[in-house]
């Protein structure tokens, strides 16, 4: 099941790029589109993105690197501390973000097309009760 999870991650995580690329932006990695998901309008700490994706912040370093050289986040100094940065996006990634959002409810419409609507919202009722805010599951441990 883990590796159909991942596929279908990497089939959104293709068509995403697919669309971007069509618009004249730039491509980008999975764990970047992933960290972009993270991030809070107001901005986001690093140590922050890294705990609750349960990576390294080295790893999320590299990845704002790519992102800060593809012009869709940048860092600014955080207000409530002198030894972090707040990651937030440009305005051309708040654009990228607006119409990646508006390419996955395209990803989706297309799905319920292929699977039928009644198996494609028992699909997101299953994976909702699985992976929610209120999921039964434990919490999965982060690690910094």
């Amino acid at each position: 099941m883990a590796t159909l999870l991942r596929e279908g991650f990497r089939w959104f995580a293709e068509r995403l790029n697919e669309a971007a690329a069509a618009g004249g932006e730039r491509r980008i990695s999975g764990a970047a589109a992933i960290v972009i998901s993270y991030l809070h309008p107001e901005g986001s700490r690093s140590a922050d993105i890294a705990r609750a994706m349960g990576v390294s912040r080295q790893h999320i370093h590299t990845v704002v690197r790519e992102l800060t050289d593809a012009h869709i986040v940048t860092t600014t100094a955080d207000p409530t501390s002198r030894r972090d940065r707040l990651i937030i996006l440009t305005p051309d990634g708040e654009q990228r973000r607006h119409r990646a959002l508006t390419t996955l409810a395209d990803l989706e419409t297309e799905l319920a097309q292929h699977l039928g609507t009644s198996e494609f919202t028992q699909l997101r009722d299953l994976l909702t009760r699985l992976w929610s805010p209120t999921s039964s599951l434990p919490p999965r441990q982060g690690r910094e």
